[in-house]
């Protein structure tokens, strides 16, 4: 494989990662599961209440969407040679 090859494969490696692990994430806080297994009790006061009046909608689900369709771009792009 070239270099650039290897790049592109551990970029996507590590952008799909992103988005696998944010949606377990997603996943474990949807059913409170995360709940139990992590101390969430001392949280700073922004993440109790959110910012100003009240929390808008969260773009870390865009963000995980794109890092996700970036990686697997990525790995579909990558030619092995031998």
């Amino acid at each position: 494989m070239k270099e650039i090859e290897k790049i592109k494969f551990v970029c996507g490696l590590i952008l799909l990662s992103f988005a696998i692990l944010g949606g377990l994430i997603f996943y474990l806080e949807g059913f409170r599961i995360l709940n139990e297994m992590l101390d969430v009790t001392k949280q700073s006061r922004v993440w109790q209440d959110g910012y100003g009046e009240g929390s808008g909608a969260s773009n870390a689900s865009i963000f995980l969407g794109l890092c996700g369709i970036a990686g697997a771009y990525l790995l579909a792009s990558v030619k092995p040679t031998k």
